[in-house]
């Protein structure tokens, strides 16, 4: 039986083995391993995890060291635990899936499905343009491409501002009815 003082112990230069028996050995250094893992990681359960596997891994030298080599022994092991955790907690977030479905990404760009329909409501639309009507046609072009007023297209197409609002409502209409309300 190995006799020590508190002030040994709290020192932690004389291993606190009482009767040589691994259960007081765990009783003596429990709370200071916890700590020390607690301090070095998020979870608690993890610290109580890895304090676990060090205990695990210090029963495989139990009696084949010499009694006051099991504390350093015991450290040793938890260090190597720690650092194997942290290591492990690194490629397991490198390697996480990340499920983009969860992020809302915004986009310059439209999806392609959309693009699809795009293209589709565009070919329509330049079909029920080109069925209009020739003046028709010019005064809807003059106006949405060109970018031109009404006072413009009138003088332009040598017509009134009054006839230009009715080939424009014209084709607003057609177009409307090919494609659908593509501005609402």
């Amino acid at each position: 039986m190995v006799s020590e003082s508190p002030v040994g112990r709290a020192e932690g230069r004389v291993p606190p083995v009482d009767d040589g028996s691994f259960e007081a050995f765990v009783r003596d250094n429990q709370a200071e391993l916890l700590r020390f893992f607690q301090g070095r990681v998020t979870q608690a359960q993890d610290a109580a995890d890895l304090a676990q596997e060090s205990w695990t891994r210090l029963m495989r030298y139990w009696g084949k060291q010499p009694p006051d080599a099991m504390r350093h022994l015991l450290f040793s092991i938890a260090r190597n635990l720690l650092n194997n955790h942290w290591r492990w907690s690194r490629l397991r977030q490198i390697e996480q899936p990340t499920d983009f479905a969860e992020f809302d990404v915004v986009s310059e760009h439209p999806d392609l499905e959309r693009q699809l329909q795009g293209r589709h409501s565009l070919q329509r639309l330049e079909e029920a343009i080109v069925a209009l009507p020739p003046k028709c046609r010019t005064v809807f072009l003059l106006s949405r491409v060109e970018g031109l007023s009404n006072g413009e297209i009138a003088r332009r197409c040598g017509i009134s501002v009054k006839m230009v609002e009715k080939h424009l409502a014209r084709a607003i209409v057609k177009c409307r009815a090919q494609v659908g309300d593509w501005g609402a």
